[in-house]
């Protein structure tokens, strides 16, 4: 393979310009103009920048966000767009062709990277694809910020081996990899400040002696907030009259058994963006001690609920694939072709595995009531050990905790707003069912998603359900607004004229690129190498 050899050294003399989707508002039309990439000059890296060659770039949600928002976004901190815009795009697999006088003898041409995207620089975050512009184009610059940040370098060398693809798509798995690797305190801070309610205040006084104690019939303190609340027997009126006091990273210690049952109206959204925690036990010592599991229970049974999409796929994959795993593995969508596409893609897996995997969409179901029980059936008796929400709907975090066993771990992935509220029954959580939600991912979790992919026990070019051209990212940023495929879009920055197609479409028009593809039907490095010798310029 000539041509690709050569693209892999990286050695070409480099063009005058480049294109690329410079943002400049909210909205689709202002992704690049008139719907087609913009294009700049090339310049040479400063002297503290190094020039990177984008080679594959994954399509994300958090993209379409930016687009909705507009300078509104967060993370862009108010930046005008319409004056300085911004280019989208954080699953990014590069590769190095120029170094500014600085870097020229830590980098050279050819080495591969990904992009670790939240980038600190003295404490500030100015992430890759948002205040940094990303990779959703021919060629982007990374400077001192990225290459000498606060966790030190955050490009990370890729090994040759590994495909473009297979190396972009470790960013959207690093998300996952968090969500069951953060640390939560299951403690109360020992300089926080702190609420009690207990019917006998006085043995918590004596062990919390700065702590705000109060009897359950007395007034809350007046515009107080708190790092920790202890309630003891809680009721659903008592713990929704002080959740909205928490602070956030607060937790929440429900001590016993409910006083009474009931749903309780709790904002989950900050579960997930403010890491408020909730926590269940007979006493603090009890809560320490087992509210500590962060990952899937081996041999247990575990839920997820609204798999069908990209993430979804992400988290079912891990589930099957994963050592010491669950034994029973359900996957529940409205769509059943999602279902159908994940059966397929992960079916021969499973089996392999020994696990048991099951999809369940309520159109299979003569009625909703015959969908439910079958749900509920399929975590025994005990209830499911874990429960992963993938879809941004309280409705659904609601029928999470019901379905969630004592001291089972409810994941709420989804990225639901702060604010949002859920009606979440207090009695599960008083059994130990603890609500995690995180966002984003560290540069830890990359690097072990990385490590997994080099040493081929985790192959995320599964997650691939449609690729394109440079030309065919704003229809493929349509496409993850629609959610119109089961699986993520990989985009190929260096190839012009590919329009976006799902897997099948390129096994059909390009039968040599089809033949390379698994037996499933999944992308790999072989059809990946394939297309790229045949559509390089």
């Amino acid at each position: 393979m000539n041509k690709l050899e050569a693209y892999k050294r990286a050695d070409a003399p480099l063009p005058s310009t480049y294109r690329a989707w410079w943002v400049y508002g909210a909205g689709l039309e202002n992704v690049g103009r008139d719907g087609k990439p913009v294009e700049k000059p090339l310049r040479p890296p400063r002297e503290d920048e190094v020039l990177v060659r984008v080679d594959a770039l994954g399509l994300c949600l958090s993209d379409m966000k930016i687009i909705a928002q507009g300078s509104a976004h967060p993370r862009l901190r108010g930046r005008d767009l319409a004056s300085d815009p911004t280019v989208l795009g954080h699953e990014c697999a590069c590769t190095l062709v120029a170094a500014g006088a600085r870097w020229q003898d830590r980098f050279l041409p050819g080495q591969r990277f990904i992009v670790q995207a939240d980038i600190y620089y003295k404490g500030v975050n100015d992430a890759f694809g948002y205040m940094i512009p990303g990779g959703l184009g021919e060629f982007t610059y990374l400077d001192y910020r990225a290459l000498d940040g606060d966790e030190g370098c955050y490009l990370l060398p890729v090994r040759p081996h590994v495909g473009y693809s297979q190396a972009a798509l470790s960013e959207p798995w690093a998300c996952v990899e968090m969500s069951y690797s953060v640390e939560d305190r299951v403690t109360p801070r020992p300089d926080g400040r702190m609420l009690i309610v207990a019917a006998i205040p006085s043995a918590w006084k004596a062990r919390f002696p700065g702590a705000t104690v109060v009897t359950p019939d007395a007034p809350l303190p007046e515009g107080e907030s708190w790092d920790d609340i202890i309630l003891e027997h809680p009721a659903p009126a008592m713990l929704e009259g002080c959740s909205d006091r928490l602070n956030p990273g607060g937790c929440v210690f429900l001590i016993g058994d409910a006083a009474e049952d009931g749903y309780v109206s709790l904002d989950v959204g900050a579960v997930h963006y403010q890491n408020k925690r909730y926590y269940g036990g007979s006493s603090l010592e009890d809560i320490a001690t087992k509210c500590r599991r962060q990952d899937l229970l081996p041999g247990g049974a575990s839920l997820f609920i609204g798999a069908g999409g990209p993430m979804g796929q992400m988290h079912v994959q891990r589930a099957i694939e994963k050592d010491n795993t669950s034994a029973r593995v359900v996957a529940t969508d409205l769509d059943r072709g999602r279902l159908n596409h994940i059966e397929r893609r992960f079916g021969a897996l499973a089996r392999q595995r020994g696990v048991e995997f099951i999809t369940l969409c309520p159109a299979d179901f003569p009625s909703p009531e015959a969908y439910d029980a079958k749900v509920r059936e399929l975590g025994g008796s005990r209830g499911y050990d874990d429960v992963c929400v993938l879809v941004p709907v309280p409705a659904l975090v609601r029928q999470a905790i019901d379905l969630a066993g004592d001291h089972a771990l409810a994941n709420l992935f989804a990225g639901i707003p702060t604010g949002t509220r859920a009606q979440v029954r207090l009695s599960r959580l008083c059994a130990g069912v603890k609500m995690v939600g995180t966002s984003g991912s560290r540069i830890s979790d990359l690097r072990k998603i990385l490590s997994l992919v080099e040493a081929g026990a985790l192959d995320t070019n599964r997650s691939v359900a449609a690729i394109g051209g440079l030309e065919a990212a704003h229809d493929g940023l349509r496409a993850v607004k629609e959610a119109r495929f089961p699986g993520k879009t990989v985009i190929y920055p260096q190839i012009s004229g590919l329009p976006l197609m799902t897997l099948e479409e390129v096994a059909t028009r390009f039968p040599s690129v089809g033949a390379k593809m698994s037996a499933e039907g999944s992308w790999t490095v072989e059809a990946e190498a394939q297309l790229l010798e045949e559509l390089l310029p």
